[in-house]
């Protein structure tokens, strides 16, 4: 029997249950944006990102705690950590994950299915597995590529040192864009009638053996991959170069800023302004299968004087007016 009581209960349950329905219809309204960082939280290069990203959001009419909320996890340089990162984000239901590095986007790529991918500066994303083509990129993963340089640091190093007949190569096999960068740095060396040998790394402890076999190469230049781990060790590499007085190119201005020689690799940070324009085109109903991937266009040149005098080293008057920066 329905009694007034009974009608009275469930209309005031139903003025209860009402406003907080209501409540979480609203915030499932703000859309959430994981983003998934390989690098720790207090590198300058992230904090430098980071601001690129939300900053390009705001500029999209975003107010971030109001009309989208981000949610971040850092493996603090440990790639092994990326894994399990990757399927809390999904587990808190975000609505996009953004993931910096090949090795990020294929850890949120393990991670879902669904949930779209925006990757940034992804090495050999099609050689990962990621996506199906940089035009049509299918699946639920879209973004920026990065360059696999091994050519053009080849070339580079070339014109540091004329005389050389080989160098080394130092890399991350486990990398997926290893394979296109080797190939495409033995490609140069062989243009220009040079060796080319490679040394490994695939942990931490791989290090001091990897630069014995440099080393015992004798080679006339080093290049390295501009990867998680070898960033990771970044002051040691700089320091080997320096005791074992080989010329060193790296993809990362920063190394450079830090005591390495030369650099050479795409300006990163426009990737960041990219992704935020991914989000904003995903959150409005663009599918990621449908957006095409987007190559870096420009690219920056930082040359380390002090580091170049230390190793008796005179750099072209050619190579420092094309220069991003040089530091003195």
């Amino acid at each position: 029997m329905i009694t007034r009581r009974s009608v009275l209960l469930v209309g005031g349950i139903g003025l209860l249950v009402a406003p907080r329905l209501s409540r979480g219809q609203h915030q499932s309204k703000v859309p959430r944006i994981g983003v998934l960082w390989v690098t720790s939280m207090g590198n300058p290069e992230y904090l430098r990102y980071r601001s690129a990203f939300r900053e390009r959001l705001s500029a999209l009419g975003y107010v971030e705690g109001k009309s989208i909320v981000i949610e971040e996890r850092s493996a603090e340089g440990q790639g092994e950590r990326l894994s399990a990162l990757a399927r809390e984000l999904v587990a808190s239901k975000v609505d996009v994950i953004v993931a910096p590095s090949v090795a990020g986007s294929s850890a949120a790529r393990q991670a879902t299915s669904t949930i779209p991918i925006v990757m940034v500066h992804a090495g050999d994303p099609i050689g990962a597995g990621l996506i199906a083509s940089l035009a049509r990129p299918g699946g639920n993963v879209t973004g920026t590529t990065n360059l696999l340089l091994g050519g053009k640091q080849v070339e580079l190093m070339r014109e540091l040192v004329p005389r050389a007949v080989k160098f080394a190569v130092l890399v991350n096999p486990s990398n997926a864009g290893v394979r296109s960068y080797v190939a495409d740095a033995m490609e140069a060396g062989r243009s220009f009638n040079l060796g080319i040998t490679v040394a490994e790394v695939t942990r931490d402890e791989d290090f001091p053996n990897a630069f014995a076999l440099i080393r015992n190469m004798r080679p006339d230049g080093l290049l390295l991959m501009n990867e998680q781990l070898i960033s990771k060790h970044r002051a040691e590499v700089i320091s080997f170069a320096a005791s074992a007085r080989l010329p060193a190119i790296y993809g990362s201005a920063n190394i450079v800023r830090d005591g390495g020689l030369v650099s050479y690799g795409p300006l990163f940070v426009e990737h960041y302004v990219m992704a935020a324009g991914y989000v904003d085109r995903i959150l409005k109903g663009a599918k990621p299968a449908d957006l095409p991937v987007e190559q870096p266009t420009r690219f920056e040149l930082f040359i380390n004087l002090k580091t170049a005098k230390a190793l008796g080293l005179t750099i072209p008057q050619s190579l420092i007016v094309r220069a991003e920066e040089v530091i003195q």
